[in-house]
């Protein structure tokens, strides 16, 4: 339990210490002096860095639950 506990917890950590990279990417295609996307578009991409949190978080937390239904 507690292995995959630290297993969940540096996957987080890890994640987190990649959400700039994820950020600046959208930044880059929604903003910025030439922007790629705009419009609707543009607003869908700008939720990625919210969706990225997200879906690592139910990742760990259904990594954590699943090893522990023995």
């Amino acid at each position: 339990m507690v292995n995959k506990l630290l297993h969940g917890m540096i996957a987080i950590v890890i994640g987190l210490a990649l959400l700039p990279v994820v950020s600046d990417f959208v930044d880059d295609l929604t903003g910025g002096e030439e922007p790629t996307l705009d419009g609707t578009m543009a607003a869908l991409v700008d939720l990625v860095p919210i969706l990225y949190v997200i879906i690592l978080i139910s990742g760990v937390v259904g990594l954590v639950y699943t090893s522990t239904r023995n």
